[in-house]
């Protein structure tokens, strides 16, 4: 498990405070059979994925995280991403996914 970040902290706090009930919502869930790539948040039961990019993210970095994300759209995966560096954001990124968790 990798260490949280602030924002990550502050989504979790943000959806703690959402109306959820009754959604699946698990932080740092294992999507891939073979891989062991994690989704920092998902609702598995509706496919819906959730990452908070690290303000790390170099050409490595990337190039490793889009093919994490073309395996997980083929997995029928729909991602949210939003950026760490805008964890006051997480309010607003919090009525995002009750949006499209509402629209499932």
């Amino acid at each position: 498990m990798s260490a949280r970040s602030e924002a990550e902290e502050a989504l979790a706090a943000a959806l703690a405070a959402a109306p959820l009930p009754g959604w699946d919502l698990t932080r740092e869930y294992r999507f891939h059979p073979a891989r062991k790539w994690r989704f920092d948040f998902a609702f598995p039961s509706v496919k819906l994925a959730v990452e908070v990019d690290g303000r790390g993210h170099f050409a490595g970095k990337m190039t490793s995280d889009y093919d994490k994300q073309n395996e997980a759209t083929r997995l029928g995966w729909r991602i949210l991403r939003f950026p760490s560096g805008q964890k006051k954001k997480a309010a607003d990124w919090a009525a995002l996914i009750c949006e499209v968790l509402c629209a499932s």
